[in-house]
């Protein structure tokens, strides 16, 4: 039994002790008592577990991977061949081109490892795939037009109306703009240790450059100012997810209900699209929440590669989703993130550093790209803030399924 069946055991064995003493309509004895906070404690110590081996396999999935596709291109494979094999020819170690010839002091790595960079970011990182992404070619700046305000319902009238139809003045329109952004990641390598690793060098900057742009595009999508970044869902704004749609806490910490209004804050289209983001300290207190019928809200994926879920729900668990529990504080975000737009104007490209540090005796790796991008639609969208002393029960919004 692997760890995510024990844990599944150990959560299956807890709810049948809850629903066992709810349906006897009493409270847990002292030895029940004993036995269901052992088996809590396992289940968070599995849980931890978990969390840390998966993130090490994400991370040590990078080393022992070559770029791959286009080797049937007689060119692209000569491309290749090259840029392995002049990583370790003495005075020239590390000079790559992107042609038959070794290229200049700064030249930029083959087509096919960039692109290959770039699947891998996608692939890595669960929430940037969940956006929608675009790219803009020749513009200086996109423009997003988007629903300011909706118009009023329609009505029903006589054959001859007994007054002229007048035009609903309440619709009205906006226009967001995404500007390109410059994200960057520079980093060196000293000579000896890419001389004796076991591994090639394209594969170490690709694993490096993955990780660096995961995280910049993860937590700009999370917690992005606005400013020379992308806006994040966690940052109130205007421009973005405004106030209206928050539902804070009924109390101090976060319970069952609390969840239900959040999920009831979006209409049906969004919601049944949705999935939640919060970081794992958040996540550890919502595991063992219950609904009126001693059901845990979080249910565990039972098969690899589909994910948690809650409310029915599925779970993206992210460090860079606010875990702090004061008042006023955003702990979780719903939405339909097919309405978070990421835009790009240009493909990563790394520039090989062959001179720059060469008198620490060290390699330089440079990547870059233009990117930007924000929530467009705040109704498809819904955050959970801690209960401040102004708050009222319930929270801004309540359940009430907003536009």
């Amino acid at each position: 039994m692997n760890k995510k069946e024990e844990r599944a055991k150990l959560l299956a064995e807890m709810k049948e002790m809850s629903e066992k003493a709810s349906g006897e309509k009493r409270s847990f004895t002292d030895d029940e008592k004993k036995v269901f906070a052992e088996k809590e404690e396992l289940f968070r110590s599995l849980s931890a577990q978990i969390e840390a081996e998966e993130r090490e396999q994400k991370l040590n999935g990078f080393t022992g991977e070559l770029p791959k596709g286009g080797e049937d291109n007689p060119k692209t494979a000569e491309r290749k061949g090259f840029f392995r094999a002049e990583k370790r020819s003495g005075d020239t170690f590390l000079s790559l081109g992107t042609g038959d010839a070794p290229g200049s002091a700064y030249a930029l790595a083959p087509e096919e490892f960039v692109k290959e960079i770039l699947s891998e970011v996608e692939k890595e990182a669960i929430l940037y795939g969940r956006v929608r992404k675009i790219s803009v070619s020749g513009a200086g700046s996109l423009g997003v037009p988007y629903e300011k305000a909706d118009a009023s319902a329609a009505e029903w009238t006589n054959e001859i109306p007994s007054t002229e139809i007048t035009s609903d003045k309440s619709l009205e329109y906006g226009k967001r703009e995404l500007s390109p952004t410059d994200l960057v990641k520079q980093f060196t390598v000293t000579k000896k240790l890419l001389a004796t690793s076991a591994f090639p060098i394209d594969t170490i900057a690709k694993g490096k450059i993955v990780e660096k742009l995961t995280e910049a595009f993860e937590n700009g999508i999370l917690n992005g100012t606005g400013e020379n970044q992308p806006l994040g869902i966690f940052t109130k704004s205007d421009d973005g997810i405004p106030a209206s749609r928050d539902v804070s806490t009924a109390g101090s910490s976060i319970s069952a209900d609390d969840l239900v209004n959040l999920k009831m804050k979006l209409r049906p289209a969004y919601r049944n699209k949705a999935c939640w983001v919060m970081s794992t300290e958040i996540l550890k207190d919502i595991m063992l929440l219950k609904d009126q019928n001693g059901r845990f809200l979080w249910q565990p994926a039972l098969t690899e590669g589909q994910p948690s879920t809650i409310l029915g729900l599925p779970v993206i668990e992210s460090e860079y989703a606010p875990s702090a529990k004061t008042a006023g504080s955003y702990v979780v975000a719903l939405g339909d993130f097919s309405h978070y737009w990421f835009a790009s104007w240009k493909d990563m490209d790394i520039t090989v550093l062959n001179e720059k540090f060469a008198g620490t005796n060290q390699i330089g790796f440079l990547g870059h790209t233009l990117a930007d991008g924000q929530p467009t639609l705040p109704a498809a969208f819904a955050r959970l803030a801690i209960k401040t002393a102004s708050s009222s029960s319930g929270g801004t919004g309540g359940s009430d399924s907003g536009n």
